[in-house]
């Protein structure tokens, strides 16, 4: 059975359950870390969520403990950037999310290869607090000692676009999952695959990414791209899918599959989710 804590959206916390022989008096591991995504522009909208994550970083520090942002690509708007030193990264993140306090793991979507993507694996050298190792990356987060989790980020855009070499992706994600020791897996990819908003499922995806999912016991696929939130568990996937995006959009609410979904802009909500092992 899958538990489900919907405690407010936009903060994502995985829980997991002591490894055997640990006491049972030992509470749950967690690793908590805000997601956000599409967020680039230096707007109105921007600047009011990055308000609300450093407002909730405030009053739930203490009991989330959020590690870190997981940006879900579209980073910069409207057509990434040219060099790590583009002046965007200090009107459309530095200046906006100032005083935050987190690092960012970040992933590229459709938007950051209109511009130059290795410039924002670049720009990691330079701001400490933006980690981004390579167009895909792969990052075991030690929970308490004995627990890990691993974060590992794909580059969809290249895959959806069968660009030459784009099989190579698969076959680094079969074989990053299989070498991987942590006992929970996330796996994030700027496109939904999963999505009851404007662009649905992504087809590609479900038929090339989600066995790989499906066959590693990944718990979580963190996306962007619809331009809304959902919180998506589908009876055909071993994992559930969350989606994001500060902006407005419409989501068709499928009651059985999404029982939480946001389509208002400036948004900024926790969510947390409890799997037992």
């Amino acid at each position: 059975m899958i538990r489900r804590h919907f405690i407010t959206t936009l903060a994502a916390g995985l829980v997991l359950r002591p490894l055997k022989g640990l006491s049972a008096l030992v509470p749950d591991p967690n690793l908590d870390f805000l997601v956000i995504g599409d967020w680039g522009t230096g707007g109105s909208l921007q600047k009011k969520v990055a308000q609300g994550m450093r407002k909730m970083q405030a009053k739930y520090g203490k009991e989330f403990n959020s590690q870190f942002v997981l940006s879900t690509g579209d980073n910069i708007y409207p057509s990434g950037v040219t060099s790590a030193m583009d002046q965007q990264w200090v009107t459309k993140f530095e200046k906006i999310y100032e005083g935050l306090g987190l690092p960012w793991w970040s992933i590229l979507g459709n938007h950051d290869h209109r511009g130059d993507p290795d410039a924002q694996v670049a720009y990691g050298r330079r701001n400490p607090l933006w980690n981004m190792p390579d167009r895909t990356w792969h990052k075991e987060f030690d929970i308490d000692g004995v627990t890990k989790v691993s974060l590992t980020a794909l580059d969809t855009t290249p895959l959806l676009q069968k660009k030459d070499g784009w099989n190579v992706q698969l076959e680094w994600l079969e074989r990053t999952l299989s070498e991987s020791k942590a006992k929970r897996h996330i796996v994030a990819g700027h496109h939904p695959m999963r999505s009851y908003g404007h662009y649905g499922d992504t087809d590609f995806l479900v038929k090339n990414v989600k066995p790989i999912l499906d066959k590693h016991s990944v718990a979580l696929y963190c996306c962007g791209h619809d331009h809304d939130l959902q919180a998506i568990k589908h009876p055909d996937d071993h994992f559930g899918c969350l989606g994001l995006r500060w902006r407005r959009a419409v989501v068709q609410q499928q009651k059985v599959n999404t029982p939480r979904h946001f389509s208002q802009e400036g948004a900024l909500h926790p969510y947390r989710s409890a799997r037992p092992m």
